[in-house]
Formats: C-alpha cells, structure tokens, sequence
C-alpha cells in the first residue's frame, strides 16, 4: 500500500480523520465515498452487472490512517478501477460468458486477500465500515478477522467530505454546467411555444442536452413534472401529459458528471405569460432561494439559510413545505443540510444547493421550486448554476 506521502488530498483528509477518531482503517463500499476515496467514477448499483452479483458492491476501497488504499472491484469494472490512485487492484469475477462463476465466493477471496495484504490479520486493530455493508463482509470479518473492531465510519467520512477540495470543485463546476444547459434548454423550449408532444418528450430532449454538453452518457436523477402536478411535493418524473401553453413546468435533475453531481431546479411557465397564481409561488420560491443563498457566507451556520427561507415565505404568506438545501459532492444530498436543526458552520470550499419551493397542494393547481449550486468562498457565495430564473 501507497504511503501517504504520495496520496492525494482527498486521502490525507480522510486518513486525518481516522487518527483523529482512533480508526486504523476503514472499508468502504457506497459508490459516493468509493468515488471520493479511490479517485475514479465508482460504478452504481444498477443494471445487470448489478443484478449478477446479487447486489453486491462492485466497487471497494480499503484506506488506511496513514493514508494508504486497494481498492477491489468487479472484474466488469476493472477498467474504470484501474483509475484510481491506489495501485492496488483485486478484481472479482461477475458474469461467468462460458462458465458458471461464484461472484459472492469470488469476492470473499478478494476481500480476504486485500485484508490480509493491508495486515489485518496480523493482530488487533479498529476497521471503519459503512451501515451499508453487506452482510457478506460482516461475516468474513466475524469469521476471518475476529480480532477486529467494527467501528461507524460515517462521521469521519462526512467530517472528510464537508469542505470540498480544489479537484473537487472543478468537478462540481463542470456538473453545475452540464445541468444548467438543460436548463437553458428548457427555457428556449418555453419560450418558442413548441407544444408538439409530450411531458416525456421535452424530458429526452433536456437528457439529450446535458449529454451532448458532457459529450458521455449521464445517470441522470430527477423529475420533471407539469400543469396542476407543480402543486405537489416530488410527484415524480414525466407520464406521458400533453403539453399545454400556460402550464407549469418544472424540472428538478440530477446529472452524475465523472463521479461527481449537480442538482439544479428551475419553474417556468410554458409558452404564456403567468398568471397571478403562479407568479406568487414562483416569486416566492425564488427570492426564498436568493434570500438562502446570500447567508452562505463563512462563519454563519446552516440554519440560517432556513430561517431566510422561513421569512421570504411568511412575507408571501405561505409555510416552508421543506428543507431549504443540502451539501453536494461525490453523493447528491450531502450532510450539513439547510435546515432549522443543523448548526453546522458554513465553511470556504462548501458547496451547497439551495432549493426552497412553495406549492399549493389541493387547493391550487401550481407550485414551483427554485434551486442553484453554490460555492462558500472567503468573498462570499459563487453561484455555480448558471441559468436564468424561468419567469
């Protein structure tokens, strides 16, 4: 295993936070700590490789308090794994082409050798490891490596994670960019009135976008939703609605940039002037994100974000229907989060998405939600999300 003298900064975070809390190792296996540890695009748990191995990680990482890793992955995903900055590698088998193979056995082995390398086995010592972690692991550990203490790693990860690095935040930018040309998209779409087809159809349209501004295929989260849908919290994504001039669209997306994530949410009015209705949700969703996005200097705390949204929507006479925002990075929704109960301190090199909405529930037919990325800097907030509000 690589000394820490030579890991990147990312990895010396995290192996400072392991001193700090006593931990000798930890073992992760979610794909966001997976992507800020090992340096690579951590692959998801999604689609056949995944469903092959029975939903076992198809990616680890094993990093050490004095700043060395190894990371073991599915054998499908060796090439992406081979990416990152520890140079050692287990793979495991996956999809037997012409042979039935054991990818649980396989990856125990795996495992086992890894542990083993790293000196484990060599006596008594404290490994982190996720609440996600199979049970498979749990009980090669138990059985293998008895003389090991299982300790939560969750708190060193997030202490690790929270301030963002220079490397990271180039990433984030370029994410924040990719979402924002969907974005702009949208509001051209719009504003040219082009009604010819479905909810569905503006959605690929605004994929089709982002991948061409990335120039790669995206996982891509969120939803896009339209007409009296916009007067409820998270319906969910596109179901086929015609479009119709003076609907609500709103479009809330995720895209996954080489490991990294934006989160960006913009509410317009579809070929049509807006109504009045609209028009006090919407204003009330935006200047709640403004207000939010303005105390996101150093030395505030979290809840303050929540508290500016708290008073824009009581001078527009609605309630605050949700939290006000979360930290992004490797993970979308990140700890702290912009809420009346985190008095987490706003730190230079956090990066959060703000995303206060209104909506009228059963008693209107509209909603909107306003949401930008943002970067703290010792100047003050920098607006990652470039887009224009929809209206």
């Amino acid at each position: 295993m690589r000394s820490e003298g030579s890991a990147p900064e990312e990895v010396l975070r995290i192996a400072s936070e392991l001193r700090r809390q006593g931990i000798d190792f930890v073992l992760l296996s979610t794909p966001g700590n997976v992507t800020y540890a090992a340096g690579f695009e951590a692959p998801i748990q999604l689609g056949p490789i995944s469903d092959v191995v029975s939903g076992l990680p198809l990616a680890l990482a094993l990093v050490s308090a004095d700043g060395a890793g190894q990371v073991v992955s599915a054998d499908a995903y060796v090439k992406a794994a081979a990416q990152s900055w520890f140079a050692e590698l287990t793979p495991y088998d996956s999809l037997g082409h012409f042979e039935e193979l054991d990818p649980p056995g396989s990856l125990r082995s795996a495992l086992r050798s890894m542990l083993q390398a790293a000196g484990l086995g060599n006596g008594s010592c404290v490994l982190g490891v996720e609440a996600s972690l199979p049970r498979l692991v749990q009980e090669l550990l138990a059985v293998e490596f008895p003389q090991v203490e299982l300790r939560d790693a969750g708190p060193a990860l997030e202490q690790a994670r929270m301030i963002k690095t220079e490397r990271e935040v180039g990433l984030l930018r370029r994410a924040a960019q990719v979402a924002s040309a969907g974005q702009r998209r949208l509001c051209e779409l719009a504003a040219g009135g082009a009604t010819s087809g479905a909810d569905i159809d503006l959605w690929i349209e605004l994929l089709h976008t982002m991948e061409s501004e990335a120039s790669r295929q995206l996982i891509v989260t969120g939803e896009l939703v339209t007409g009296s849908r916009t007067a409820h919290i998270a319906p969910g994504g596109p179901v086929g609605r015609e479009l119709q001039h003076g609907d609500t669209v709103l479009f809330d997306v995720s895209p996954r940039v080489e490991g990294y994530w934006a989160d960006c949410t913009n509410t317009l009015v579809f070929a049509a002037e807006p109504t009045a209705e609209q028009r006090k949700y919407f204003d009330a969703a935006r200047e709640s994100c403004e207000a939010a996005m303005a105390t996101l200097v150093p030395g505030a705390r979290c809840s303050d974000a929540a508290e500016a949204v708290r008073q824009t929507m009581e001078r527009h006479g609605l309630r605050v229907a949700h939290y006000s925002g979360h930290e992004i990075g490797a993970s979308v929704n990140e700890r702290p989060r912009l809420a009346p109960y985190d008095r987490s301190i706003v730190e230079p090199g956090m990066v959060f998405c703000v995303e206060p909405g209104a909506y009228a529930g059963d008693e209107g037919a509209t909603g909107a939600r306003a949401e930008k990325t943002v970067l703290v800097t010792d100047d003050g907030p920098e607006i990652l999300s470039q887009f224009e509000w929809g209206f």
